[in-house]
């Protein structure tokens, strides 16, 4: 599954990282990179939902990163892509300045 290794470099983590995210062994993540284990559904799940990303993607059965986002732009879904990745707070204070944004 080499989508797991450009995700995983894509945010800057290491496999250790990744890993203790997804409460598994680093080796277990080297494994799932290399081709030499495949994740269970509920693996495939969580690895997804981490990502923000569609099992179709990650199981390379699609390239599109977002499907539940279709007829979207690539600058849409790039812009929900990094809205998923924030916490509550950083999400509210995003939405306040989108509504001063918004106002007449």
């Amino acid at each position: 599954m080499k989508r797991i290794k450009i995700l995983r470099e894509a945010r800057g983590l290491s496999q250790q990282r990744l890993a203790i995210e997804l409460n598994v062994s680093q080796a277990m993540i080297s494994k799932y990179e290399l081709g030499q284990a495949e994740p269970d559904i509920q693996m495939i799940c969580n690895i997804a939902q981490y990502f923000g990303v569609s099992a179709d993607y990650l199981l390379e059965l699609s390239d599109d990163k977002y499907a539940s986002a279709a007829g979207l732009s690539e600058t849409e879904k790039e812009i929900l892509f990094d809205f998923k990745r924030l916490d509550d707070v950083q999400k509210g204070k995003l939405q306040a300045y989108l509504q001063g944004l918004l106002q007449k």
